[in-house]
């Protein structure tokens, strides 16, 4: 008997760019007009250089989904995010 192939089974560097191609040109995911001057975290000065960064991250976003189940915004934000530079206010 074969066994079945899973999310699982497919290693992410693999499975995260096929599946953000097939996000892009499905069609079914509204691309916010916004999107050309956001940033992926505050912790960033510029936006990314990919173009279809937002259908990588939700590539991404769907693999850990299925793979973690429900996860909640603090855990995301210990796996995307980072730190938020200090500084020092000057008088």
């Amino acid at each position: 008997m074969a066994s079945s192939v899973t999310i699982k089974d497919i290693p992410s560097s693999l499975f995260i760019p096929a599946y953000a191609e097939y996000l892009k040109k499905s069609g079914q995911i509204e691309v916010p007009s916004w999107l050309d001057m956001a940033k992926t975290g505050s912790h960033r000065i510029y936006s990314p250089k990919n173009p279809d960064w937002f259908f990588t991250r939700l590539a991404s976003l769907a693999r850990k989904f299925y793979i973690k189940g429900n996860k909640g915004i603090g855990s995301l934000q210990k796996e995307y995010g980072g730190k938020k530079k200090k500084r020092f206010k000057t008088f």
